[in-house]
């Protein structure tokens, strides 16, 4: 079923799919005597048929990312969410009756500790008090924004109760009254009763503020913030805590914030369906890389075989035949893999066979191959079948001793790159080594 949905898609697409041109002419490299264009088909169906069953498992993933979002809401009945045994925060939209929206995160607290463990956390948590209510200033000694007086610490059953020794510059909630401050600063000084099931600790700061700025927004939200704490305030050992229905006489409306993993896991599905698409190219084109290294490889056998044959009184067209004869019969037995070369010159055989001129055959097999030294050796065939035999064995032993020059070159050269592909293992053993002896030497100094 995929495979004819493949084809179908590919029939509507051909000749439209980028680089599909230098598919079907890297395809004709590896299947030696073919046109590509079968080739090409099947390269294009399997790769189709990949993408949709990438496509297949990220819509299946998105959709159910979709359906644990909506299972997973804990908004009940438009106003109350579920107390459990940790705090969590929930992330709501909510909107005004004019229709104003705004995102919120809801702290929901766990229920309360015992005595012991109440008068516990709440050392801990005078120790940390600082912290808190710093908000987005620095510190205490320079206070612009507003301080976070909070009410309830987050994920932990502990309330709080404040008090100013002057509401001038601030207000109980920590917002900052900015048409009485001034610009040198005021001075006000905080204390905090916590209390935790019942147990108290007391915190006590002094703060230096300064004249804040604040957005209409920012203002809407302090608004918001005050009536949630009131209403945490009023209905803290409830099942379920109520938020707000209306601020400043402003009807609000709450849903839970739409996740965005089923759209995120779309958009990575597409990102993997090109990544893999261009990945399916790019294997292509270090097969035809691999097909050119071997037959660089084969060259300086190959011209050898020519020179010893036709020293031996062949012709080239028998000694060609020769090779490939040779080359087939091992194939048939087993004892050779494929070499890309040698079918070029199988398929020049049959050319010859088949009644093109031997000439044209050689020149043919040149333009195939793709590689100057092949070209060079097709070029010297030609001028030997036009101008004679005379000089044509010197000029092949010559152009054998260069091949093998060139092949012991590309020898070092594939060696240099597989050592420099090694150098990024070999430094991160290193890095591993290095840790393995640095650690716990330095363990050592500090006990």
């Amino acid at each position: 079923m995929k495979m004819n949905l493949s084809k179908m898609i590919l029939k509507r697409l051909k000749g439209r799919l980028p680089g599909q041109e230098a598919v079907r002419q890297d395809l004709k490299l590896l299947n030696t005597g073919t046109d590509g264009f079968k080739e090409e088909e099947i390269y294009y169906t399997e790769k189709i048929s990949l993408l949709l069953r990438v496509f297949a498992a990220g819509a299946a993933m998105a959709f159910l990312a979709g359906i644990a979002a909506f299972l997973n809401g804990n908004l009940v009945n438009g106003y109350f969410l579920p107390r459990q045994k940790n705090a969590y925060r929930q992330e709501l939209r909510v909107t005004s009756e004019e229709g104003d929206t705004q995102e919120i995160t809801i702290l929901v607290e766990p229920q309360m500790l015992s005595e012991e463990e109440s008068r516990e956390l709440l050392e801990q948590t005078v120790s940390q008090m600082e912290e808190y209510i710093l908000g987005e200033n620095i510190s205490l000694e320079e206070v612009r924004c507003d301080l976070n007086l909070i009410r309830q610490v987050e994920g932990l059953p502990i309330t709080i109760e404040w008090e100013l020794d002057s509401y001038e510059a601030l207000n109980l909630d920590g917002t900052i009254r900015r048409e009485n401050l001034k610009e040198e600063g005021s001075i006000v000084e905080l204390t905090a009763l916590l209390i935790c099931n019942k147990v108290t600790a007391v915190y006590r700061a002094c703060v230096k503020v300064l004249p804040p700025i604040l957005s209409p927004g920012e203002e809407f939200m302090q608004e918001l913030s005050g009536k949630i704490e009131e209403l945490q305030e009023k209905q803290g050992e409830e099942a379920q805590k109520e938020l707000p229905a209306q601020v400043k006489g402003r009807k609000l409306v709450w849903e839970e914030k739409k996740s965005s993993a089923p759209i995120a896991v779309l958009l990575l599905t597409v990102a993997c369906m090109l990544a893999l698409y261009k990945a399916k190219d790019q294997e292509l084109k270090q097969k035809t890389k691999e097909r050119e290294l071997q037959m660089c490889k084969d060259y300086s056998q190959i011209v050898s075989k020519l020179v010893l044959l036709m020293g031996a009184g062949a012709t080239v067209r028998t000694a060609w035949e020769m090779i490939v004869r040779d080359y087939q019969r091992k194939r048939e037995q087993g004892e050779q893999p494929l070499r890309y070369a040698y079918e070029e010159m199988a398929l020049t055989y049959r050319e010859m066979q088949n009644g093109i001129a031997e000439i044209k055959a050689y020149e043919n097999f040149g333009l195939r191959c793709r590689i100057p030294c092949y070209l060079k050796l097709s070029v010297l065939l030609e001028q030997n079948l036009r101008k004679g035999n005379h000089g044509l064995t010197k000029l092949l032993k010559g152009e054998a001793q260069e091949a093998f020059e060139q092949r012991r070159e590309l020898a070092v050269r594939v060696g240099e790159e597989a050592s420099t592909r090694m150098l990024l293992p070999m430094i991160l053993m290193l890095v591993v080594v290095m840790i393995l002896i640095l650690v716990p030497a330095g363990m050592s100094m500090q006990m």
